[in-house]
């Protein structure tokens, strides 16, 4: 933490001093005064920043000369500092394991999806049925698990019309559901990515993140900051903004980029942001 005078104000900023080689630390970092009367007053708005060794955040002005509304003395400063921080690794990310196989329940669960035994509910997506088990449905989705409510109407026809998801995306939405593994999780991430956030699938949400965060590059790291922000994914959103301040200039000359730009400004806000 930094203070000095310039003119007739204080200014105060925080300085990664030291950092190990090649390392990013994501700092959380806020400040108050608490002025002889025990009033506490902010003077370094709480917000992240993503910080190498040698690196500064922007500095605040805490206090200006002849300002007689603050009750201070002109020769102390109290301040009273939160940090919080997080050291950013950039290897490659491990995937999460899928869930454990349990012996002759796997085996039991995949003759039931493979049969259809004792199916008690169906999935329309086009021209495509898929047929399930409620309580498998119901135990693995809290979405499902509000539809299948007794009173609602999916429970009593004993269907659902699925308008959003694609039938190939469904099929692979049920089989982790039914077994832990999307097989074609690499071929379609965000697409999975996209139908586990809206099926509360968090594990499944978290394998797409890591798989789409190590594919990242020059032509889709806008995008993928624009989906991880739009479906509120923090370890992939992490992973962008670390390839776009290490690559910011390429990456703004691409499509992707002014696409960004036309469609989610909010984006480049944030983005703009974490860049300062």
């Amino acid at each position: 933490m930094v203070l000095t005078k310039r003119a007739n104000e204080v200014l105060l900023w925080f300085l990664l001093k030291k950092s190990e080689t090649n390392k990013i630390l994501r700092a959380k970092l806020k400040a108050d005064e608490i002025l002889p009367t025990g009033v506490i007053c902010e003077v370094f708005q709480c917000k992240w920043y993503h910080l190498k060794e040698g690196e500064k955040t922007e500095m605040q002005v805490i206090r200006k000369a002849g300002n007689v509304e603050q009750n201070y003395n002109e020769n102390e400063i109290v301040l009273q500092c939160e940090i919080c921080l997080q050291c950013v690794i950039q290897d490659e990310l491990p995937v999460p394991d899928t869930e454990p196989p349990h012996g002759g329940i796997v085996k039991a669960v995949d003759e039931m999806t493979r049969d259809e035994v004792l199916a008690d509910f169906e999935l329309y997506a086009g021209n495509t049925v898929l047929k399930a088990h409620r309580a498998l449905l119901a135990v693995r989705s809290p979405y499902f698990a509000a539809m299948l409510q007794p009173h609602t109407k999916e429970a009593k026809e004993g269907r659902v019309e699925v308008k959003d998801v694609k039938p190939e995306i469904l099929k692979q939405i049920m089989l982790y559901m039914y077994t832990g593994v999307a097989p074609a999780l690499k071929d379609m991430p965000l697409e999975l990515l996209i139908a586990a956030d809206k099926y509360q699938l968090h594990q499944l949400k978290r394998q797409c993140e890591t798989h789409i965060a190590s594919c990242l590059n020059v032509d889709n790291a806008a995008a993928t900051a624009t989906n991880a922000s739009v479906f509120s994914c923090d370890l992939l959103w992490d992973r962008a903004i670390i390839f776009i301040r290490h690559n910011l200039c390429e990456v703004m000359r691409t499509p992707g980029w002014a696409e960004t730009v036309a469609t989610h400004p909010e984006v480049v806000v944030r983005i703009s942001e974490l860049m300062g």
